[in-house]
């Protein structure tokens, strides 16, 4: 009896070895700001939310309404970040004036887009175009 219990304690013992050195890994669905600021969410084990909080982060345009979210805050155009004021918002950038003059602040500053030199001709023919091949005057199974 002794020797089942120590085989039982020594095997639950190595259950929670290994539970206790599994490696932590992020969750790559898990929102980039902490949507619960009260801080009653942490658990144990797991790091806190990195908070986003520089530079231009989402453009919003409708019909009627243009504005930015700069810094984690909702600025309208016309309206003030900082000491900067929104003069204009496109599509993937939004331009903010000072005393200092204009800047331009881009949503994804890294991204290249170029054009195929072909694309940009008109009715020229692009290289990733897939050609066609002509059929055979009878197809397999007497259909033309």
């Amino acid at each position: 009896m002794a020797t089942g219990l120590r085989m039982l304690l020594c095997v639950s013992l190595l259950c929670a070895s290994l539970d206790a050195a599994a490696e932590l890994l992020p969750d790559p669905t898990r929102p980039s700001i902490d949507l619960n600021s009260s801080g009653a969410g942490s658990a144990v084990g797991i790091a806190p939310v990195e908070e986003v909080s520089h530079g231009l982060q989402s453009i919003i345009i409708s019909s009627q309404y243009r504005a930015a979210i700069i810094n984690g805050e909702t600025v309208s155009l016309g309206g003030k970040s900082g000491d900067s004021r929104l003069v204009e918002v496109r599509e993937s950038s939004v331009v903010l004036q000072n005393a200092q003059g204009r800047r331009v602040l881009e949503l994804f500053p890294k991204v290249n887009i170029k054009k195929n030199g072909a694309a940009q001709q008109v009715g020229a023919p692009q290289d990733n175009a897939i050609e066609q091949t002509s059929l055979p005057e009878k197809a397999v199974g007497g259909i033309k």
